[in-house]
Order: structure tokens, then sequence, then C-alpha cells
């Protein structure tokens, strides 16, 4: 055989190889497009117009969104909305906020689905199902700033909204400047799911506050069925000269 013909055969060789052993290095970059609900338990709004819970997405950042879709069922009330996955090749957690399309969502039991569905060449189609219970939402909102008083306490605002199917039970204020840490709690609030702002004295625990900028903790309780669910806000405020 000539010289030319043998190195025909041993460069068809190569390319061969080279073929072989890139195809499993390819499929193993394939992406697996996959969405899961990762929550056992949901959140609705205190208005019970929306009901918040997590999923679990996989998928690659060239592939097109088709139809990412999140929907709620349960006695006397169903949702349906969109949700925008977070695309990487690895899985990411998304936060999906279903609104209530009729009556209210309420808590107890209910069941969920998501589907995903992307253009990558023909189209591809992941879902998933799944029990969620459903518990009340409270919410805590505090003002940006406290107003020092002559004692060396403070006075900030906080906002309460809890559904009408709780009763409220309170919470507390706690504030630290830097220096200088105190506390204060107020009582229950009504629960109607309307907001409801008042005055938390908060008193340091020696000394007294300052105009100075502090951090804030607070929470607020409600209870419903037996059950005890608790709301947070944590920020940064000023502490000013009232």
């Amino acid at each position: 055989m000539g010289s030319i013909a043998v190195r025909r055969l041993v460069l068809a060789g190569l390319v061969g190889l080279l073929v072989a052993g890139s195809a499993p290095a390819a499929q193993a970059h394939r992406t697996a497009l996959s969405v899961q609900i990762l929550s056992e338990q949901s959140l609705i709004s205190p208005d019970g117009r929306s009901m918040t819970f997590d999923i679990e997405t996989t998928c690659d950042r060239r592939w097109t969104i088709v139809e990412a879709t999140a929907s709620v069922t349960q006695a006397g009330a169903s949702g349906s909305g969109p949700f925008t996955p977070t695309c990487g090749r690895i899985p990411y957690v998304t936060r999906v906020t279903v609104p209530a399309s009729g009556a209210p969502f309420h808590t107890g039991s209910a069941q969920a689905s998501v589907v995903l569905v992307v253009g990558n060449g023909p189209d591809k189609r992941a879902q998933d199902s799944g029990s969620l219970r459903v518990r009340p939402d409270v919410s805590i909102q505090l003002a940006n700033t406290a107003a020092l008083q002559g004692d060396g306490s403070v006075v900030i605002d906080a906002t309460v909204t809890c559904p009408m199917s709780a009763v409220g039970l309170g919470g507390n204020v706690r504030i630290f400047d830097g220096v200088t840490g105190g506390e204060g709690a107020f009582g229950p609030t009504p629960c109607d799911a309307l907001p409801h702002t008042f005055s938390v004295r908060v008193s340091p625990a020696q000394g007294g506050y300052r105009p100075a900028s502090a951090e804030t903790y607070a929470f607020a309780s409600i209870e419903e069925g037996g059950d005890v669910f608790t709301g947070f806000d944590i920020r940064t405020i000023q502490i000013v000269a009232a």
C-alpha cells in the first residue's frame, strides 16, 4: 500500500476517534429541562387576592421561553399567572405569585401546578404538581425614621396588615444605634385585611438614644386555627430629633 493511502487511512481513523470522543462530551453538556414545586406551604396575601410559593427550574439561557405558568385551585377559588424562570443550566429557585381570578384564596389546602415550555428546535415541556398547605400572611412595615424623645426613648410608626380570618396577637420592635439598644412591645392589632398604623415607643435598656442611623427588627404575630404565624421587618432607619 502506498504512503499516501496509509496517511489517508490514519487520518480517517483519527477523525473517527475525534467524532466518537466528542459525542459523549456534547451530550454531557446538554441541559435537562425541569420544573419542580419546592414549597409544602404557601402564603396568601392578607386580602386573599394572591398566593405565593417557591419552585425550582432548570433551563438553558439559549432557549426561548414559550410558556411559564403557575396555577392554583382550592375549594371555591382558583387562579393562574406567569412566572419568569432564571435559565443558566443549573437549578434556580423562583418565587411565584398567583393572582386569584375570582373569589379570594383562603387558608386550608390547595392544589398547585407549574408548566414550563421552551423552544429548542421542537418545543420541550416540563411540568409538576403538588399539594400546598395555605397559611395566612401577616405584614409589618416600619417607618424609615424614629422620633427621639426627651427621655432618650424613640417613637416609631409600624403598619400591620393581617387577614380577616386571623386574630392579631401584637408584636415587638427592637432598635440598636450602634451604642444603645432597646425594645418596645405593642398589643393586638385589628385583622381586617386593611393596613393599621400605630406608634411604638422603644425604650433603651440603659442610657438614651441619639440622632443616628440605627438597625431595627420588628415582628407581628397572628393566630388562626390554633396556629401562630409571624411576619418580620428588618431595616436601617434614622433616629431624628422630634
